[in-house]
């Protein structure tokens, strides 16, 4: 329903056809969408009930932001991106980026979950929002961690061309602040890519190199460690690089074990990754074995 014309003028434009100017005509529910009449209303219904709720104050919506987001929520955290605008608007820079975190963050785990694009495409708007406010922030570990996630982002809407730059634009903060981390994450993503496009002794050049600086980690976070043994592993496979793939599947095995028993799990996906490796190297080894 919309709230009927009034004296005053008002400068919003239609949330459905952008025509300015249509007076206090709005979503009498939430207050916040505006129309030139009910024929946009009604043809904007599909998107706007998503965020579609009674008006509640920014403190309440930063609260319910921050209650989803505690029990990975994606959905109740999105539920309020209508109102990403009024919540950044007076805040500080640093709040702003909290904001706008929380929103792309909820993307990622919904991509995750379904699968759907409009994730990614959303995602890909937000990342580009942070990662200039990053800079301005000198956050620059979260500013080069957040050019990686858009680069796989971009991957997914096979916007690849885009992606490498932003990885290679990661690994210039990295190797500008001496983030070794970074250097990891976006060797592996650049080598990836090059190997996808068959330039193999370029692609396993780089991700040797992410191997080497997931070892000089300055976080110590295995799972750098891990994630560019899997992609060295796999790449080797692809190119029959048999010989150095053994010493690599054990250290992967002892790495995903180790982590395994920090976490204090009982078994983890990275162990599992490591059997299906073994059971390939295994096979790969019995067919060039003579008998």
């Amino acid at each position: 329903m919309l709230h009927g014309p009034s004296d005053a003028a008002s400068a919003e434009s239609c949330a459905r056809c952008g025509k300015e100017g249509v007076g206090s005509k709005r979503c009498s529910c939430c207050k916040q969408a505006w129309y030139c009449g009910a024929t946009c209303q009604n043809a904007d219904w599909k998107r706007h009930r998503k965020t579609c709720a009674p008006p509640v104050s920014l403190q309440d919506v930063s609260d319910k932001i921050n209650e989803a987001q505690a029990i990975l929520d994606w959905r109740g955290v999105l539920k309020w991106e209508g109102r990403l605008e009024e919540l950044v608007a007076p805040q500080s820079d640093d709040a702003y980026w909290v904001f706008l975190s929380a929103f792309s963050t909820a993307h990622q785990l919904g991509f995750v979950a379904t699968g759907s694009k409009d994730h990614s495409r959303s995602y890909v708007g937000l990342a580009e929002r942070q990662i200039p406010l990053l800079g301005k922030l000198q956050r620059f570990r979260d500013q080069g961690e957040e050019m990686c996630s858009l680069s796989i982002m971009l991957r997914s809407l096979e916007r690849n061309s885009e992606a490498e730059k932003w990885c290679q634009r990661a690994r210039d903060v990295g190797a500008a602040h001496g983030f070794f981390s970074l250097e990891s994450k976006a060797c592996m993503g650049l080598g990836e890519a090059t190997m996808r496009e068959g330039r193999h002794e370029e692609g396993l050049a780089l991700l040797r190199n992410a191997l080497v600086a997931a070892d000089l980690n300055e976080l110590d976070t295995p799972g750098d460690e891990l994630d560019a043994l899997r992609a060295l592993i796999y790449a080797l496979f692809r190119t029959n690089l048999i010989d150095e793939v053994e010493p690599l599947v054990l250290r992967h095995h002892e790495a995903a074990k180790a982590q395994s028993e920090k976490e204090g799990a009982g078994f983890c996906f990275p162990q599992f990754e490591s059997l299906l490796c073994s059971a390939r190297l295994h096979e790969v080894l019995c067919i060039c074995t003579p008998h």
